[in-house]
């Protein structure tokens, strides 16, 4: 190995050595930062949840993977007119994680106690992403009298996801090894600053990126798809996780999926429109100008037809648009 060459190669271990060690020195800082919202003893283990606004209460559940305040924008939109409840489920922001795999069931269980002990009273109104949205649908089935109404944004359907599942699994493993390449250097940390850009307000960002250069969080977000495989077979099919009383909107993406998840676009129009018979006073509508992470995208499209649901449920509040 020449002069120059042993020269490069120590410029590159210098480099990566610092990369590696200031990331590690930004994961020392992020643990002295307090939580915005409470922890609640949900049964041994603390769940995190952030409360904004008053009226009628709107709780939020995110898509697979993710911590609560990545629906921040649509929760301060929606705190206008309504109260309005985002949580980390286990493993993911300030909530401590499950010491086993959870089904769907679950989950919705897990935020049932939580929304008690944290003094939320219903019914409620849920507002559920992507694989939230099979959360939603069983609490919607194990607690039928405390939910006022659902939307659904671009939300997973059982005849739809179960079949494709594989796809989703190979996604999440793809995901995965990037992630565990790029983690230590700092650049996931980088790429979340990038992706959310000027939609987050500065320290909500700081707490993303932080939050997702965990590795914690890639455990719980592995351990996350585990819900799909504890689904018994008597729910993979379309309506399985049980019929609707309340009004339902679902909201289905424009934009196609891309990337690693671009094979489960076939079909998935049929789901969303499948879930409209879910309930009889149902409304479907599609976000045209964007992918699947509507509520993150277009935050406004989703609280206007949150406001229009609850003006439906409640028409003497009269809540006024939010900004």
């Amino acid at each position: 190995m020449g002069p120059l060459l042993i020269a490069v190669t120590a410029g590159v271990a210098l480099f990566v050595f610092g990369l590696i060690w200031r990331e590690a020195q930004r994961q020392r800082e992020d643990r002295s930062v307090p939580p915005p919202g409470r922890l609640v003893d949900v049964g041994g283990r603390y769940l995190h949840i952030v409360a904004k606004g008053e009226g009628p209460v709107v709780v939020l559940i995110t898509g697979g993977g993710e911590p609560g305040a990545f629906l921040s924008p649509l929760q301060d939109r929606l705190a206008a007119f309504a109260r309005v409840c985002a949580y980390d489920r286990p493993g993911f922001g300030w909530s401590q994680p499950s010491p086993s795999p959870m089904s769907f069931e679950a989950h919705a269980r897990d935020l049932h106690v939580l929304l008690a002990k944290a003094g939320e009273k219903g019914p409620y109104v849920m507002v559920a992403e992507s694989l939230g949205g099979l959360i939603a649908r069983a609490f919607a089935r194990l607690f039928p009298t405390e939910v006022a109404g659902l939307v659904l944004v671009d939300a997973a359907e059982e005849e739809h996801i179960f079949s494709r599942l594989h796809v989703l699994k190979a996604a999440v493993r793809q995901q995965m090894v990037l992630v565990r390449v790029l983690r230590p250097l700092g650049l996931v940390r980088r790429a979340v600053h990038r992706a959310l850009g000027g939609r987050y307000a500065p320290e909500t960002r700081r707490d993303l990126a932080a939050a997702l250069s965990r590795a914690a969080h890639w455990d719980a977000a592995s351990q996350e798809i585990e819900a799909y495989k504890l689904t018994p077979a008597s729910d993979r099919q379309a309506g399985g996780f049980g019929k609707l009383k309340g009004p339902l909107t679902v909201i289905a993406h424009g934009r196609p999926f891309q990337g690693p998840n671009a094979a489960l676009e076939d079909g998935w129009r049929a789901g969303q429109q499948r879930l409209t018979k879910l309930s009889p006073s149902a409304r479907f509508l599609v976000a045209e100008r964007v992918g699947h992470t509507i509520a993150q995208e277009d935050p406004d499209l989703v609280a206007e037809e949150v406001r229009q649901l609850l003006l439906a449920i409640v028409p003497t509040s009269k809540p006024s648009r939010g900004s």
